[in-house]
């Protein structure tokens, strides 16, 4: 990735302080809303392509080597397309690190011809498509860093996430292969096809069915926010975030994408909270270990390699429960979960995306918290544990 530093939120991130409720217990957490978290923890979700369910279903371009070089259609938007691994959300602010030479060059034509703006699609690690909408960065700063950093890094840029679009044509589909230049595209913004298409508000049938799934995810929240509450998970809402939180459209970053980005800040801090419990179970076993050989001061480098295979069979049953506890989570906060939320084209579709993602997470944490009373404590049980009908 090029992305150097963690997302900043506006306005959003007091929100997430609100929603987050961290116990003092929680030393790592306490008092932080904003957590970088390795974009090499992701979830494994299911191929949604395999979901009959469209809404379910990102939609993909074809692979780019299968495609033609293209004009752009007379009257229509051209935009410089930036691929990360990442499904960001709009009305959020990031920082990127730009070093490669065809994105330097992306910066300096955004920057020479006043646009500074951009589509940044998500890529599908499996098969590196990338996805048909994407969201638009806008460029806010821009400092040139190439004497500090020997010119490793040549631009570090702060931007917000203006809008979204879908792109209708790829341009010049061979620069992905050939890494040359930067790939463009013809896109679309998406607007939402609730609304009347003349831009005025929606019908008033239109509105009733907005307003009732609202209620509806507001009506999930509280009962995920009360399960959260009785399994004394850690992190959690906050006991009054069903009343706090605001999912209604709005256009200026508050309403549903302020709630959506509070979401998206609870599973990067799931995620984050599951690295470090893994990563100091690996310490105690191997330290445990290193003492026991010896009463001398311990290396401060240890060859997994090295050491006897009881204990490597161990450090392996360890990642093993933390991959299974990361796909029972189900909502990778870097994966096509928000992809679903950035191309849905209406209110209605993503409050329908949103209600049951909170509905899965609460039926995990109930079932995690049978497992752990079953268990006697153990959390660090899964899903794939339980009996077949309280599997999520």
């Amino acid at each position: 990735l090029h992305s150097g530093a963690m997302a900043t939120r506006r306005r959003v991130a007091c929100f997430a302080a609100l929603c987050l409720g961290l116990a003092a217990g929680s030393r790592s957490l306490a008092g932080r809303t904003r957590l970088a978290v390795s974009k090499r923890a992701r979830v494994v979700l299911e191929d949604p392509a395999s979901k009959a369910d469209p809404l379910e279903t990102v939609r993909w371009l074809p692979p780019l080597d299968t495609l033609r070089a293209a004009e752009a259609d007379d009257g229509q938007m051209v935009l410089p397309v930036f691929p990360l691994g990442v499904a960001y959300l709009p009305y959020t602010k990031h920082t990127l690190n730009i070093f490669e030479p065809r994105y330097r060059q992306l910066y300096n034509d955004v920057l020479f011809t006043g646009a500074r703006r951009f589509v940044v699609p998500m890529v599908d690690e499996a098969t590196g498509r990338l996805a048909r909408c994407g969201v638009v960065f806008y460029i806010d700063d821009l400092q040139e860093v190439s004497e500090k950093t020997g010119d490793q890094v040549k631009y570090v840029c702060s931007h917000t996430v203006i809008g979204r679009v879908e792109m209708t044509k790829v341009l010049n589909p061979e620069a992905w292969r050939t890494r040359e230049t930067y790939l463009k595209a013809q896109v679309r913004a998406l607007e939402d096809d609730d609304p009347s298409k003349d831009g005025d508000p929606p019908s008033p049938e239109e509105a009733a069915r907005c307003a009732e799934l609202e209620k509806g995810l507001l009506a999930a929240l509280g009962d995920l926010v009360a399960t959260q509450r009785e399994a004394e998970e850690l992190p959690r809402f906050a006991d009054n975030v069903a009343e706090a939180a605001n999912v209604t459209r709005a256009a200026d970053g508050g309403g549903f994408w302020g709630f959506a980005e509070a979401w998206h800040s609870l599973m990067e801090q799931r995620v984050l909270t599951l690295q470090q419990r893994t990563q100091a179970e690996v310490y105690q076993k191997v330290v445990k270990y290193l003492q026991a050989q010896s009463d001398g001061p311990l290396p401060g480098f240890v060859n997994v390699d090295d050491l006897p295979e009881g204990i490597r069979e161990e450090l392996a049953r360890i990642q093993a429960q933390y991959q299974a506890q990361l796909k029972d989570m189900d909502h990778d906060p870097y994966g096509q979960s928000f992809q679903l939320l950035v191309q849905a084209e209406s209110h209605a579709d993503r409050l329908e995306l949103l209600t049951r993602m909170v509905r899965r997470e609460q039926r995990r944490a109930r079932t995690a918290m049978s497992l752990k009373k079953l268990f006697g404590g153990d959390a660090s049980a899964t899903t794939e544990d339980a009996p077949p009908e309280e599997r999520l």
